[in-house]
């Protein structure tokens, strides 16, 4: 679970991992369903990248704009890939 879970999100209290709390934007709550869906997203949005993005890209950034997205209600994949690679110039693969 801690692969998707950015600096900038903290943990509920007992560290429940239903909850993640995006700073200064409330709380989101994931079921273990939506937690699975987001690190597969991430880990396609990670794959999206070519070498020289990676470089200059971090996995946390793209978790950021996952679960940013996920918090808004988006539950479907190919939305959440695309907020994650939002303003990339990703091209094919």
């Amino acid at each position: 679970m801690s692969s998707i879970i950015p600096d900038n999100v903290l943990l509920g209290p007992l560290w429940d991992p239903y909850e993640a709390i995006m700073e200064g934007k409330g709380t989101a709550y994931f079921d273990l369903q939506t937690v699975a869906l987001l690190r597969e997203t991430l880990e396609n949005a990670w794959a999206c990248l070519r070498p020289e993005q990676r470089a200059t890209m971090s996995r946390t950034l793209l978790a950021e704009r996952i679960l940013r997205s996920a918090a808004q209600g988006e539950r479907g994949p190919e939305r959440l890939l695309d907020a994650a690679l939002d303003a990339l110039s990703v091209g094919a693969v």
